[in-house]
C-alpha cells in the first residue's frame, strides 16, 4: 500500500498543478515618450482591397518618337469637393508612395501642388511619421505656415474631419480637394512620361532599324 502511494504522489502533485487558476498577467502602463504616436492616428486607412485601382498602357503623345507607359491609376476618375473626394486622392496619393519607382514623383507632385519643399515635406514625415497623402491636405489647410501643421495632424489624430479642420482655419475645403487632385494627377501624369521614355526608347530605335548595343547610349 505505502508502495502504491509512494507512486501516485507524483502524479498527484502534477494535476494540482494544472489546475491551479493561472495569474492574469500585470499590464504595463502605457508609454507617453513617444509624442508622435497619437498622430500616427492621422494616416487614413487604406482601401479595403486593391480593386479600386489598375495599370494601364498609356499611348505615347501624337507625334512622338517614344512609345507608351504603364501607369497605375484609379479605375474610375474622382469626382466632387467634398471630404469623400480629398480621402480618395489621399489615398491613391498614398498607394503610389507605396512603390519604389513612383515615390519620387509623389513627393515631387505633393511639392509642387502646396508650395512646400521636397526637403520640408520630408522632415514633416520623419517627425510626424505621416504619409504623403495626409501631409498634402495638411498642408493645404495651413497654407504655407509650417507653425499649424503639427498642430492640425494633432487635431485630426483627435478625431477631427478635414472638413472641421479646414473651415476652423479658414480655408474651403474644396480648395484643400483641389490641391490633394493636382498633387495625384500630376504623379499620375509624370510617371506615366518617365515610364513612357523608358520603355518606348529601346522599342522605337529597334523600329528606326538601329541595333542597340549593351551598355551604349543612342548616339554614342
Amino acid at each position: 500500500m505505502s508502495k502504491s502511494l509512494f507512486v501516485y504522489l507524483p502524479i498527484l502533485s502534477l494535476l494540482a498543478g494544472c489546475a491551479a487558476t493561472p495569474q492574469p498577467a500585470q499590464r504595463q502602463p502605457a508609454s507617453t515618450t513617444a509624442p508622435s504616436a497619437a498622430v500616427a492616428d492621422v494616416n487614413t486607412a487604406p482601401a479595403a482591397s486593391d480593386d479600386g485601382y489598375e495599370t494601364v498602357f498609356v499611348p505615347p503623345p501624337t507625334g512622338s518618337l517614344l512609345g507608351g507607359g504603364s501607369v497605375r491609376v484609379p479605375k474610375r476618375a474622382v469626382t466632387g469637393t467634398d471630404e469623400t473626394a480629398l480621402i480618395s486622392h489621399i489615398r491613391h496619393l498614398n498607394a503610389a508612395a507605396g512603390s519604389k519607382d513612383e515615390r519620387p514623383y509623389v513627393v515631387a507632385a505633393v511639392s509642387k501642388a502646396t508650395g512646400v519643399s521636397e526637403r520640408e515635406l520630408q522632415a514633416q514625415q520623419d517627425m510626424l511619421r505621416l504619409r504623403f497623402g495626409e501631409l498634402c491636405a495638411i498642408n493645404a489647410i495651413a497654407r504655407g505656415n509650417s507653425n499649424k501643421v503639427g498642430e492640425i495632424a494633432a487635431l485630426k489624430s483627435k478625431g477631427k474631419t478635414w472638413t472641421d479642420l479646414a473651415k476652423s482655419n479658414g480655408v474651403n475645403i474644396a480648395s484643400v480637394v483641389q490641391t490633394a487632385r493636382n498633387a495625384s494627377e500630376l504623379t499620375t501624369s509624370q510617371y506615366s512620361s518617365a515610364a513612357e521614355r523608358a520603355r518606348g526608347g529601346h522599342e522605337k530605335w529597334k523600329e528606326m532599324g538601329v541595333k542597340m548595343q549593351p551598355n551604349v547610349s543612342p548616339g554614342n
